[in-house]
Parts: structure tokens; sequence; C-alpha cells
């Protein structure tokens, strides 16, 4: 059995089984190679638009002897994906704005798509955002802390529900749940916003407003 990440186990943990996966942005392929050794999947497609992780995909598959469990392409997004090939998305360490340009760039190939699992570092309130908008809602998120960094799950599924101002920017699961790691996080993004503000020139006054209206938020 491979041994992955935290961070990727917990990602992981939230697909569903008996389903046609496209990682995009695959990286080394290991969280792809755990999926296959621990999930009964109908067919999983490995994506990456940089050839040399790509091939240390490749090179990883081909170890633990999956070559003919997981399909490897090179390509940007949804470009080298067919609407019926699929009906789950992971993309993980991607950037929000990246992950939201896939998405909304291919909405014809999300036809099938039922389910959308996103693992970003900035920007999240923006994501959430977005991907409801285009036709989905959030079904759970999760906090992992791995490395000394927490990092944030989200679950989208098709359908539509309503969210606040506040839930898009904390999560609706996470404000729910309120536990120690939700309160951490929401501490270090506190301190750090604070910093922020503080570093903002006065006279730049739309974007002081824009980082006091989220510090609000905290309160």
């Amino acid at each position: 059995m491979i041994k992955i990440s935290k961070r990727l186990e917990a990602i992981a943990n939230l697909v569903p089984e008996n389903t046609k996966i496209v990682d995009i942005g695959c990286d080394h392929g290991l969280l792809d190679i755990y999926l296959v050794q621990t999930k009964k999947l109908k067919s999983l497609i490995a994506t990456d638009n940089k050839i040399t992780a790509l091939t240390n995909a490749k090179n990883n598959i081909k170890k633990y002897k999956l070559n003919n469990k997981i399909e490897t392409r090179l390509g940007s997004g949804l470009d080298i994906i067919n609407e019926n090939e699929i009906d789950t998305i992971i993309m993980s360490g991607l950037g929000t704005h990246t992950i939201v340009g896939i998405l909304i760039n291919n909405k014809s190939k999300l036809t099938n798509v039922d389910t959308i699992i996103i693992q970003s570092n900035n920007y999240i309130d923006f994501l959430r955002k977005k991907i409801t908008s285009i036709g989905y809602y959030i079904e759970n998120e999760k906090l992992v802390k791995d490395a000394g960094i927490i990092y944030i799950i989200i679950v989208f599924k098709k359908g539509k529900k309503h969210y606040s101002k506040k839930e898009l920017y904390f999560g609706p699961i996470l404000i729910k749940e309120n536990n120690k790691l939700f309160q951490e996080k929401k501490n270090q993004d506190l301190i750090t916003l604070n910093k922020i503000y503080k570093l903002i020139p006065k006279n730049n006054l739309h974007h002081r407003l824009k980082i006091y209206k989220q510090i609000r938020l905290f309160k």
C-alpha cells in the first residue's frame, strides 16, 4: 500500500466509490494510486499540463503495477476530457482562479459531473461563490492539518442552495461543526488580515475597505 500525506488521504476519504474520475493536476499520481488501492472505481484519468509531473506519475503508476487501472493524459484542465468520460472531478493544490477558469470555460463538459472535490490554498470564499453559481451546492467540507498547514477540502454536488456572505466566507459546514481546527484556522486568518490591513497605505481606500469588511466578518 502506498503511503500518502494527511492532506491527500483526507481528499481520498471524500471520494465516492463506483465513479468515473478525472484528477486534474495529478502531480506525482500518489492520490490516484491510493484511490485505486482503497476504493472501487469505474475509471480514473490522471492529468497534468506539465510533462515532468506526468512522467513522474507514470513511473509511480508503473511501480505499483496499475497501468491498466489509471489512464494518464498530458494537457490542460478539461480540454483533454470528453463530457461522457467522467462524473467526478478532483482538483487539489491548484489556485482558485485556475480552478474556476477550468470549470467556467468547460461548462458543457460538466453535464454528467455530479461531484467536484476541490482543495485550494487561496480565495476560498471566491471559490465557493463561483462554483455554487454554476449549479452546485456544498455537500461537505473538511479541514486537515498537514505539516503545520491547515487545508480546506470542499465537496460540491450538483444542485442549488442559497448561502449567506458569512457562509461563503467561512464555509456552511465548517461553521456548523465549529471544531478546534476551525477555530485555529480562523485565528490564523484574522491575524493575517490585521497585518495586511496595517500595511495598506491609507490613501488606498478601496483595498482598506475590502480588508476591513473581511475583518468584520470575524467579529
